[in-house]
């Protein structure tokens, strides 16, 4: 598990508990089952809590995005080492057992940094995806 990933868990669990919270919350004035006051209280109490889990789901957005750039970064430079270690090989310049140790050890960092990038652009993609509550909870006001 990369350590971002738990952040990521946490913002998607919270943005969908308050999307069903929203939208049970306008079902229940809808129906009937509450007043209007009691909804109004309730609105207001959720749009607080929905203005933090906005800035909470931007910062690990902002978080992933770092991190998508460092890791591109280390396989750019694995790729430079891959490329150097080839290089010198094909001059003679490092012995078989000892370039045989080096691409192993690069090919494992780039496999590993790829995947890591993969499951950032995916995480990147769901939170992209989850739904503005903010805009959900300002689209349909409470009436009164």
């Amino acid at each position: 598990m990369f350590s971002w990933e738990s952040d990521f868990e946490e913002a998607v669990k919270t943005v969908n508990i308050y999307r069903k919270k929203l939208q049970t919350l306008k079902t229940m004035r809808e129906t009937g089952k509450i007043s209007d006051k009691t909804a109004d209280f309730l609105q207001k109490e959720f749009e607080n809590y929905v203005r933090a889990i906005e800035a909470k789901k931007q910062t690990v957005m902002e978080k992933l995005e770092n991190r998508m750039k460092e890791v591109q970064q280390q396989i750019d430079v694995i790729e430079k080492l891959i490329a150097n270690n080839e290089i010198r090989y094909s001059a003679q310049e490092i012995a078989d057992e000892r370039y045989n140790k080096i691409a192993t050890a690069l090919n494992y960092a780039m496999e590993e940094s790829r995947n890591e990038y993969e499951s950032l652009k995916e995480a990147m993609a769901i939170l992209e995806k989850l739904p503005d509550l903010m805009s959900q909870s300002e689209s349909e006001p409470v009436e009164t």
